[in-house]
């Protein structure tokens, strides 16, 4: 007996002292939230500091390119028109070339990251536009609007210096004149300086899914001192 009650005392002190499994789903569970990747990225959403990527995709505006291509194939089966219609058809082919591809390939749109921001394009033999943060002075993503009487599609642009911004002389027409004399009482004057004589790049996201939130983090690590407008500076 004094034996029996021994070995089943060393049995509960190594149950006791066994570090308690989890359980299969909370193994998956944080599994995949570990894994979890944001609109448009390629990076999980825990890494800090990582480059945000914003790539062309199969969104609401690609799939016409596909139906599109659709009707293309099947204009060319035997008997399928009408004589004398000549393939009429053909004018969707630009379009189809353009978004199928991008949409396929998973092409770069949008890179941000430490050095600045690199601007892709839909077609191959657009080289990217790189643009170093110190010459950036604000960024503006638009996610579109549709309704009656309205209708953009959306955009990503982004407000740079080329070289020295030029010098501008007195203003020669009553209506520069006047909107001097606005500016000069009711926007400040830093915020005005820091626009003239900038340029602007623009791409279409309409192809893409742009999550406004991380793109402002990114801006935000990466340069603090850059503005954010329209639907990445909503709250």
């Amino acid at each position: 007996m004094p034996g029996a009650l021994g070995t089943a005392s060393r049995r509960a002190r190594r149950i006791g002292n066994t570090t308690a499994l989890p359980h299969p789903e909370q193994t998956l569970t944080a599994s995949l939230l570990n894994g979890i990747r944001t609109h448009g990225s390629m990076r999980p959403m825990d890494e800090p500091g990582a480059a945000y990527e914003i790539r062309y995709g199969w969104t609401a505006a690609a799939w016409p390119g596909l139906a599109f291509a659709l009707l293309i194939g099947v204009g060319f089966v035997p008997g399928a028109e009408p004589p004398g219609t000549d393939h009429i058809e053909l004018v969707l082919a630009p379009y189809v070339a353009l978004v199928i591809p991008a949409a396929a390939l998973r092409r770069t749109a949008v890179r941000i990251d430490p050095k600045g921001i690199t601007l892709g394009g839909l077609v191959f033999f657009r080289r990217p536009e790189f643009l170093p943060w110190a010459e950036i002075v604000s960024v503006s993503f638009y996610a579109g609007a549709r309704g009656p009487g309205r209708f953009r599609l959306p955009e990503l642009e982004v407000r740079h210096r080329g070289g020295p911004a030029p010098r501008r002389g007195p203003a020669t027409s009553p209506a520069l004149r006047e909107f001097d004399a606005y500016l000069s009482t009711h926007v400040d004057p830093d915020f005005v300086e820091a626009f003239r004589g900038t340029k602007e790049s623009t791409r279409s996201m309409a192809l893409c899914k742009v999550d406004a939130e991380r793109l402002k983090q990114a801006i935000g690590a990466f340069a603090p001192q850059v503005r954010v407008f329209g639907d990445v500076d909503r709250p």
